[in-house]
């Protein structure tokens, strides 16, 4: 009696009968829901066991058990009964419905995994090195769209799609978007070489072309300088990339160059003991480190000397202070050996003549007694 009635059965199924539907219906839902519980009971005990592994591969099992829908494993069930049956439209109907819920399963899977790899990835470099968090988060979520994308595609030919028509017409609006859109295209990727590369990072002081300031944020398509009189410099990542960046923030010692002038009527050997002078000066500070001093040019009227120093510290301020102690002793020193700087004005020395007259030694006609052997006179009378 038993056979007779599996017999029957299986008849029902196989002419894909409304019974035989009903039976397949039933079947599928009673195993979804036994495969469902057993899932979830290998994820509970799976949770404590691997809790104290390392590694995302655990994880990722973990959340895919989870991920694993009922009304998805239906359909698995249903999909291969259906094959039996010889209702073609019922078949093609389950087929469907099988590529479709296989599609959701997989995007939920792929995704779960990407998210995943994604937080582990951003938790270990966040505390030293937010700016790759980001660009992580940035290539994880293209990975994503890539990854939908190309099971959409699959899912399409599965369905019978030529989907060779469908990519080359993606193409070509891929490349018409792209010209309409290579403006944006090229921040973005200007970011992301920003961002991975790190020619600077926030925080850094940076000077690019005529515009300078602090790196307050580097997003997608700009970013984001405070400038040192307080208002908010926004650049495309496409043109800072373009144009050459000094950033200061990595800048381990600064190079400063002091040039001042002398008079020419300073005593000789005070000349030359001026680079000992600075040199004593320098040294006595331990932020800065000597590197030369020397009389450089003869100007009209006076003489040029250049220092070449060192401050072991970048920090602009601390630079200036340093520089205005070394200026300051300078001036001390100078005013108690009695020698003067330039501002540039011409010596006027005043003799009085034989009349009592006053003349410019430097400016007034020479007379003939006074003029060396050898010079002619300029007047030909």
């Amino acid at each position: 009696m038993l056979d007779i009635f599996q017999t029957s059965l299986s008849a029902e199924i196989m002419q894909g009968t409304q019974v035989g539907w009903l039976l397949m219906i039933g079947i599928s839902i009673l195993g979804a829901i036994l495969i469902k519980g057993a899932l979830k009971f290998i994820e509970v005990r799976l949770s404590g066991l691997i809790a104290r592994f390392k590694g995302i591969w655990d994880d990722i099992i973990l959340q895919c058990l989870g991920a694993t829908k009922t009304w998805v494993l239906f359909f698995w069930i249903l999909y291969p009964l259906a094959q039996s049956t010889q209702a073609p439209n019922g078949k093609k109907a389950v087929f469907l419905f099988f590529v479709f819920a296989s599609s959701v399963q997989i995007a939920l899977w792929g995704l779960k995994s990407i998210r995943i790899w994604r937080d582990d990835v951003v938790q270990k470099k966040l505390p030293t090195d937010g700016e790759s968090a980001s660009a992580i988060r940035l290539i994880a979520t293209g990975i994503q769209g890539l990854f939908l994308i190309s099971l959409v595609l699959v899912g399409l030919s599965n369905l019978g799609v030529d989907i060779a028509a469908l990519i080359a017409g993606l193409g070509v609006g891929g490349i018409a978007v792209a010209l309409a859109a290579q403006n944006i295209l090229g921040d973005l990727f200007a970011s992301l070489s920003i961002l991975l590369d790190k020619p600077f990072v926030v925080g850094d002081f940076i000077v690019a072309g005529t515009e300078m300031g602090t790196v307050e944020n580097i997003g997608i398509k700009t970013t984001r300088l405070r400038s040192i009189s307080g208002e908010e410099l926004i650049l495309a990542n496409k043109d800072l990339l373009e144009s050459r960046i000094k950033n200061f923030k990595r800048m381990w010692q600064r190079r400063a160059v002091l040039n001042f002038n002398v008079g020419y009527l300073t005593d000789n050997k005070k000349l030359a003991l001026i680079p000992q002078w600075v040199k004593g000066f320098v040294e006595e500070n331990s932020l800065l480190r000597f590197d030369r001093c020397h009389l450089m040019n003869f100007d009209e009227a006076s003489l040029k000397y250049e220092i070449v120093f060192w401050v072991k510290d970048p920090d602009f301020n601390k630079y200036f202070d340093a520089q205005q102690g070394l200026m300051l002793k300078m001036i001390q020193k100078f005013d108690e050996e009695d020698v003067s700087f330039s501002m540039g004005a011409r010596p006027f020395l005043v003799q009085k003549g034989e009349q009592g007259e006053e003349q410019n030694l430097l400016t007034a006609p020479m007379r003939e007694q006074d003029r060396p052997n050898g010079v002619a006179s300029s007047n030909p009378s």
